[in-house]
């Protein structure tokens, strides 16, 4: 398998096309359940009902000429934060999953029309949920790709981030998990795309971030070609020159 960009097919239209029904049916779900999240979703159906409104009148692939795509998507993004954050502490309730595949959809939107895709932290946490809940290595592969279109989306904003002591970062933790979602799909050109990335990235973190790996895959599941790629990283890392 070759790494290959992210492509805007019929799913994903269709699912942008759902958003506003999903929207409502998850929202209406989760205040119920939740009702602190009740204000949050409002603000979060209003800003999906106009991103609705704009695919309406979408051209080809030009959305109208409006002044604030970018802060229509944040108000949409961040009104998921809340919900992930009060769902995440039940992590068997299936709304936990929805949650992350609406912003998700979300952040196809942005990626899709070039609208840097901020806050990053409600998406960042999506997709590894979404990659965490599967052992299907094709789903892992999407997971992977739009991981890293992601990372390329929000290059610009993400190079300004000199906030190098918090682990925490959503761009630090976006290079990890990528790498490690491409780990579980055992595609060698997925891993070495990841790993290439992360150590441009976080080269402070590296000689960690493969130890940890290796320690992991010298159990007798993991094929030795995965096995041999995290090895040979483990000691550009460690092994002095």
């Amino acid at each position: 398998m070759s790494v290959q960009p992210v492509f805007f097919g019929d799913a994903v239209q269709r699912a942008i096309a759902a958003l506003p029904i999903r929207f409502a049916q998850f929202a209406q779900r989760a205040a119920a359940a939740y009702p602190a999240l009740s204000s949050a979703l409002a603000e979060g159906q209003n800003a999906v009902d106009a991103i609705a409104a704009l695919e309406r009148q979408r051209r080809g692939a030009q959305l109208p000429a409006v002044e604030g795509l970018p802060d229509l998507l944040a108000a949409a993004v961040s009104a998921m934060a809340p919900a992930d954050a009060a769902l995440a502490a039940n992590p068997s309730d299936p709304l936990l999953i929805e949650a992350a595949d609406l912003t998700v959809t979300l952040a196809l939107w942005g990626l899709q029309h070039g609208i840097p895709v901020l806050p990053a932290e409600p998406v960042v946490n999506a997709l590894a949920r979404q990659a965490n809940a599967t052992r299907d290595k094709n789903a892992l592969a999407g997971a992977v790709h739009l991981m890293q279109a992601l990372g390329e989306n929000l290059g610009p904003s993400l190079a300004a981030d000199l906030e190098r002591s918090n682990p925490e970062r959503p761009w630090r933790v976006l290079h990890s998990n990528r790498a490690i979602a491409a780990i579980r799909t055992e595609e060698p050109a997925l891993m070495d795309a990841a790993f290439d990335a992360l150590d441009a990235a976080l080269p402070e973190e590296c000689a960690t971030f493969y130890a940890e790996a290796l320690a992991l895959a010298l159990s007798p599941a993991i094929p030795e070609t995965v096995r041999e790629r995290i090895r040979s990283r483990h000691l550009k890392w460690t092994v002095p020159t």
